[in-house]
């Protein structure tokens, strides 16, 4: 904190509106015909310029290799050293603009940002010092975070913004003789340097820490989640470049750490001790113990003023800035979360990252009770909000990922997106999906199925309250029931047919659904021979015979080869076999064919070869002797062996025929 009198913050605050400038200030190169256009010198040039008339507002360069001054006057109204400055130089253009430049985003407030706090009922001395972040208090409103140390103990309960180019860090003295007051900032609202109640603390307690909330009055006023690192110092306009707050941690040793403050601005050192206690000095020479961290560098990165600052690694927030050695090579920062938790609810304001819709796409389609899902940075949650209904939370997980259903109603749904976490939201992103209803699901039949003889409905799943309506081989329609359900009846007979299905709901219509199948006669049945029997001698089939549909085509084969066809009559048919079947495996299919359509049976058998008849017994009695005493002559007297050959052969014969005249019957 840089201490410094109320009539001092006063003078300085008209001097820089006057625009006054101390003596003996000289243009580096001003001896020179020609001025630089980049360096250090042109850097000291632009600066001096910007100084010595208040109607320049801006010096630059072009492509030309020319610097160019803007101003408010043409050149022949320049005053002192910028009129000396143009005259003398070959490569200066003025040009003339219509009015002052002024900062397009002044009530910007940002993080390192200087500000003056004072008592309201004593404006003597005052102190300055830095804002830590921009916050929220207990119930939402715009606050600041900073040092508590900042306002003697509660004492300096009004502030002040600075003008980022009267501070130090802005190209303002270093004794703070040029510092300005800005707009009105708020009133301390909490304040703890030390211990509970602004006490000494102690060593070794979480709850000595160095922490002040003020709550922000000036409505004017926009604070944003972001830390300045004073390059735009000069426009007034801290937030033209910035270093977003995405998060509050702990400090994480070895690890680079940065500040930005009014002082010295924004610099950068090495966490080299965490979680431990400084003993801060107060100008009293008492002191205060302070609960926080380490960082050193090897040049100046702190100094009377940058108390209070942001200090931060990478987008997290880790603490404020609290002490620091003489030389500014050392800075103790206060502990920013033991800090917070103690001012009863007041929270850092967090820059948060917009979601993200990912599945489906923006304008993209997706079922009902599909999943419309994304991404959201880790530790919000999620709210959307529909164009038509109530809005709904939805969990981010670990990973930042979001899901949540697509709505049971067809068409464009559109809905808005924002992440939250506590106070701080996210930029809104505003969505749409088309939710269409999925092609209908034909369960039965089943795409390629066959069914046997007819076919009575076909039925499926779809939609609750949506209309089915079947084209094709099939026409007909049929509301899904509650429970997803529908069916549609028909008469099929035998033959092969493809129906289509789609549903219709809220005005849309969906995909169609397709299915193949076929209604095929049932399988005719073979009777005639038994499946894995084995035949030999006169069992061995001639024919193969069965039963079927009346009027159906019957064709048999054998291992493969046609052996006959027939229509079935009465419900029976038969095949009778052209040629004996030999010895060996058999394989037969009878297939029974109706309007092209066909269905098969089959079964395998074997036969045998019959087994070679017995031998005559030897020692047959002569033909006219009886030794047996048989049956008497009957007069036919003796008959020569030819004649009984000839009788054999008449019996053979006869035996021949006949069976020759059955087959014949039979085919």
């Amino acid at each position: 904190m840089k201490r410094m009198g109320w009539a001092g913050a006063s003078a300085a605050l008209a001097l820089t509106a006057s625009g006054l400038l101390a003596p003996g200030v000289a243009f580096a190169g001003d001896d020179q015909s020609v001025a630089l256009t980049s360096g250090p010198e042109f850097d000291a040039t632009a600066k001096q310029l910007l100084s010595s008339d208040d109607q320049v507002q801006a010096v630059a360069k072009d492509g030309n290799g020319n610097v160019v001054v803007y101003a408010t006057a043409d050149e022949s109204a320049l005053q002192g050293e910028a009129k000396t400055f143009v005259e003398s130089k070959s490569n200066v253009e003025v040009k003339v603009i219509s009015s002052p430049i002024m900062a397009l985003a002044e009530n910007d407030v940002v993080a390192g940002a200087g500000y003056f706090s004072t008592d309201p009922a004593n404006p003597g001395l005052g102190g300055l010092c830095s804002i830590g972040f921009a916050g929220w208090s207990p119930q939402g409103k715009p606050a600041v975070i900073t040092a508590g140390h900042c306002n003697e103990d509660g004492l300096f309960s009004q502030s002040f913004l600075t003008l980022p180019s009267g501070d130090p860090a802005g190209g303002g003295a270093e004794d703070n003789s040029t510092a300005a007051l800005g707009d009105d900032l708020g009133t301390l609202a909490f304040t703890q340097f030390g211990g509970p109640g602004n006490s000494e603390g102690a060593d070794g307690d979480a709850n000595s820490v160095d922490i002040a909330a003020i709550d922000v009055t000036n409505s004017d006023l926009d604070l944003l989640p972001e830390i300045t690192d004073w390059t735009t110092a000069k426009s007034d306009d801290l937030s033209s470049s910035v270093i977003d707050v995405k998060a509050i941690g702990s400090a994480q040793l070895e690890q680079p750490a940065s500040k930005s403050g009014r002082t010295t601005g924004y610099t950068t050192g090495t966490v080299t001790g965490i979680d431990g206690w400084s003993r801060i000095t107060k100008p009293d020479n008492t002191f205060r113990w302070v609960k926080g961290f380490a960082v050193e560098s090897d040049s100046r990165i702190v100094k009377e003023g940058d108390s209070g600052g942001a200090v931060f690694q990478g987008n997290t927030a880790v603490g404020v800035v609290s002490g620091g050695d003489q030389d500014g090579v050392l800075m103790w920062a206060a502990d920013l979360q033991a800090g917070l938790a103690q001012t009863g609810g007041y929270t850092v304001a967090l820059k948060i990252d917009a979601p993200a819709l990912t599945t489906p796409a923006d304008g993209g389609t997706v079922g009902i009770g599909g999943a419309i899902s994304g991404t959201a940075q880790v530790g919000t949650a999620l709210k959307v909000k529909p164009s038509t209904g109530d809005a709904f939370d939805v969990t981010v997980d670990g990973a930042g990922n979001w899901s949540f259903p697509a709505p049971d109603k067809l068409g464009a749904y559109s809905f808005s997106l924002t992440s939250v976490s506590g106070y701080n939201t996210s930029a809104t992103v505003d969505a749409s999906v088309q939710v269409k209803a999925e092609a209908p699901v034909i369960t039965s039949p089943a795409n390629g199925s066959t069914i046997e003889n007819e076919l009575t409905a076909i039925s499926g799943t779809g939609l609750a309250g949506a209309m089915v309506t079947l084209t094709g081989d099939v026409k007909g329609t049929a509301k899904v029931a509650a429970d997803g359900s529908w069916s549609v009846e028909t008469d099929l007979s035998i033959g092969q047919y493809e129906v289509t299905a789609t549903q219709a709901r809220d005005g849309e219509t969906s995909a169609a659904a397709t299915v193949e199948f076929t209604v095929a006669p049932s399988a005719p049945v073979i009777t005639g021979v038994q499946d894995g029997e084995s035949y030999t001698g006169a069992a061995v089939p001639t024919a193969i015979s069965g039963t079927g549909l009346t009027g159906a085509d019957i064709t048999v084969t054998i291992n493969d080869a046609k052996v006959g066809e027939t229509v079935v009559k009465d419900g029976t048919w038969s095949v009778v076999l052209k040629d004996a079947l030999a010895a060996g495996d058999y394989a037969v299919v009878a297939t029974q064919t109706v309007d092209g359509v066909s269905s098969s049976a089959s079964v395998r058998f074997s036969v045998t070869a019959a087994p070679a008849p017995a031998p005559s017994p030897s020692g047959t009695p002569a033909p006219g002797g009886n030794p047996g005493g048989g049956l008497a002559n009957t007069g036919m007297g003796d008959v020569a062996p030819l004649a009984w050959g000839a009788l054999a052969l008449m019996l053979g014969g006869f035996g021949a025929l006949g069976y020759r005249k059955v087959r014949r019957a039979t085919r």
